[in-house]
């Protein structure tokens, strides 16, 4: 071990620096990751999910002032070390951080398309990075995930506020905790091995595949769910009526139950039919386009419907919404 007091003065210095840091805008930051949130999930709720646990905001998180400490140090090697609180900023863009979860890499993709839109449109926030793709660019590593990362105005700060957005699907986010890659990160206690390194890979391209393969069956419960080829039938007769309640509900579908405890689908085009018949929404147009199921049919909502069969699925139409008060 060097006897040179030189970097253990320097480390100090970092150290002071990131302690100033975090008492002049931890708070700050906790503030701006909560208004990124709130955008976030408007977005969410925008996008016409049949399921809406498909895109989900997990939280947020602000780095650890010993994680930043190491990082610093790290990006810093060969270099100067800052001395000051706007430097360590300069350095650090991840102080703070956003995470959204996608059950599959078409949800990642949809969200991502419509989230960089608005980002281009609104001006709550400034995109102060170029964005990063990893999804379609993996590290060496397997790291895949998108990064975004947005200023947050604050005329009281002293230095700038930054939130690094991060969106991953589900397998991206469990690949991380099953290579433990928390462990290697700076300021870590371990280096990674080729062995490590080889099967972290090795477990982010199998994970991808089956993401790959969960997008194929999310298109075809889609398809299905659309019900596409067959007329829930303009001559159903009122005996043939079954009583039906609602268990599930959302933009494209709902699902519910007879009296047997048998389930079926309810499509929206039969929705958006009923709706035009009953005069219960917008008919016209991009209107009845923008019909929702989940506008005119909600959990627990008794119905009388037809019940169709079709390449082996079970589909209810309804002919009557149930009354509201």
């Amino acid at each position: 071990m060097s006897s040179d007091p030189a970097p253990h003065l320097a480390r100090a210095r970092v150290r002071a620096a990131v302690d100033r840091l975090y008492q002049a805008d931890a708070q700050r930051w906790e503030v701006a990751c909560q208004r990124v949130v709130r955008f976030l999930e408007g977005i969410i709720e925008s996008m016409e999910f049949a399921d809406r646990s498909r895109v989900v905001v997990d939280g947020y998180r602000i780095k650890e002032p010993m994680r930043t400490l190491e990082k610093v140090l790290k990006k810093s090697e060969g270099g100067a070390l800052p001395g000051e609180p706007g430097e360590v900023v300069g350095l650090i863009s991840d102080l703070a951080g956003v995470k959204v979860l996608c059950k599959s890499s078409r949800d990642l993709e949809a969200f991502v398309e419509v989230l960089e839109a608005e980002l281009a449109r609104t001006t709550r926030f400034e995109v102060v990075e170029p964005v990063k793709n990893y999804h379609l660019d993996p590290k060496p590593s397997g790291y895949r995930a998108f990064h975004a990362v947005l200023g947050s105005a604050d005329p009281k700060a002293e230095h700038p506020i930054r939130v690094e957005i991060q969106v991953r699907t589900r397998l991206q986010d469990a690949w991380g905790e099953l290579t433990h890659d928390d462990l290697y990160k700076p300021g870590g206690p371990l280096a990674p091995s080729d062995f490590h390194t080889q099967v972290a890979a090795s477990m982010a391209n199998l994970l991808s595949e089956v993401d790959r393969l969960a997008d194929l069956l999310a298109q075809d419960i889609e398809q299905t769910s659309r019900g596409d080829g067959f007329d829930a039938g303009a001559e159903t007769q009122a005996e043939d009526l079954l009583r039906v309640t609602v268990t599930r509900t959302g933009p494209g579908y709902a699902i519910a139950e007879d009296e047997l405890g048998r389930r079926g689908l309810i499509r929206a085009r039969d929705v958006r039919s009923l709706a035009e018949v009953t005069g219960d929404a917008e008919t016209a147009g991009e209107g009845r386009k923008s019909i929702k199921v989940s506008d005119l049919v909600r959990v627990g909502d008794v119905l009388p419907a037809a019940e169709v069969e079709y390449k082996g699925n079970r589909y209810f139409a309804p002919v009557e919404f149930a009354e509201r008060r």
